[in-house]
């Protein structure tokens, strides 16, 4: 966290200046043509844009609300794509500028997967929009895995990435400017994958409230086994990017409380927030995280003892919150053998997939 250097600024021969400056290589000598601090900032809070509106418009369809095509909360998904890759072509355009390279523009180190999710998304508008025409409007689970849907929530991931990767391309220890833009175009990818999983959310699904085989219309057990199954796969969602903060040396103190709340309240939208409590136990459990991340980082251990400890620590603080809470809502109808499984088993599978990935590059090494 505190001190670590930015994991692969190769190639470039300048550090950014203070106070969020270009930061820029001097491309005669060869160095990448970099964006500046700002210039990400202004991207990722633009990726924060599409990521609201996406789940604006997912709280339509399960409120019920009036859908097709042309409704307020597709303007909202799609404008922000628009205005971000709109904002790409200006950062473009600048550093060209800048650099005095008598080119229109040039695509700034770490932008190329940006680029190319601009196009991706202008063929996919167009996609989604016939795939309307032919099949009509989605509903429930169908708009989550709708190709044309797929395909979108792809393109704008890509969009998304340009300040995470060109944070990677800058020498020197990375600013508490550029770790905190990392952390919120991050925070917006991971929330348009934690949106395509919805259905199988920690933060959302109820199946803790009906005993197994509690529902005569389903199978036996079923209820059950969603429920289990949506904290294993909530556990990698939410572990995942931390992970990679950390390795790249882009976490600091608060980073696990900006995601994992981001995401709470996020998965609230969808249900009009429903219970606030979710928000608050997932905040209180992401700020322990973070201070016993801290707590590692200031005694000097690695990166990688602190990737582990977070793939363990964000599992085994976050649900028991949430099983707490909709205790006190509904009521959980598990067996405690059940409860406290799903805990463990989400964070041994976590843990395991972090340590089977083995350490980062030696050069990343502290």
């Amino acid at each position: 966290m505190g001190t670590d250097r930015v994991g692969s600024g190769r190639g470039v021969q300048s550090a950014e200046p203070a106070g969020g400056g270009a930061g820029e290589g001097d491309p005669r000598a060869g160095a990448p043509v970099l964006s500046t601090v700002t210039d990400d900032l202004v991207g990722a809070v633009l990726g924060l844009e599409i990521s609201v509106a996406l789940y604006l418009d997912g709280r339509a369809h399960v409120l019920g609300l009036p859908d097709s095509f042309f409704t307020p909360w597709h303007g909202l998904v799609y404008g922000g794509l628009l205005l971000l890759g709109g904002w790409i072509a200006v950062v473009s355009r600048r550093a060209a500028v800048r650099h005095r390279l008598g080119v229109v523009a040039r695509i700034p180190a770490g932008y190329g997967f940006a680029a190319a999710g601009a196009v991706l998304f202008a063929i996919g508008g167009a996609g989604d929009l016939a795939w309307h025409q032919i099949f009509g409007i989605e509903a429930d689970l169908d708009a989550l895995l709708s190709p044309s849907h797929l395909w979108l929530f792809v393109a704008g991931s890509l969009l998304m990435s340009g300040p995470i990767l060109a944070a990677r391309r800058r020498a020197g220890p990375a600013s508490f400017g550029v770790k905190l833009t990392v952390t919120l175009a991050v925070t917006s990818i991971t929330a348009i994958w934690a949106f395509a999983v919805s259905f199988t959310s920690g933060f959302l699904t109820d199946p803790e409230s009906f005993t197994v085989g509690g529902a005569a219309q389903v199978p036996e057990g079923s209820f059950t086994v969603v429920g289990l199954s949506g904290y294993l796969v909530s556990s990698f969602v939410l572990v995942v990017p931390v992970v990679y903060l950390i390795r790249a040396r882009l976490a600091f103190f608060g980073t696990v409380t900006v995601l994992v709340t981001s995401l709470a309240l996020l998965a609230s939208l969808l249900e009009d927030f429903h219970d606030p409590r979710v928000v608050l136990a997932a905040l209180a459990a992401a700020a322990v995280t973070d201070a016993a991340l801290v707590t590692l980082d200031r005694r000097g251990s690695r990166a990688r003892a602190r990737e582990l400890v977070a793939a363990a620590l964000i599992p085994l603080l976050v649900w028991p919150g949430q099983l707490l809470v909709k205790n006190l809502g509904q009521g959980v109808a598990w067996s405690v053998e059940l409860v406290n499984g799903v805990v463990i088993l989400s964070a041994l599978l976590v843990f395991a997939a972090v340590l089977a990935l083995g350490p980062g590059p030696s050069r990343q090494a502290r």
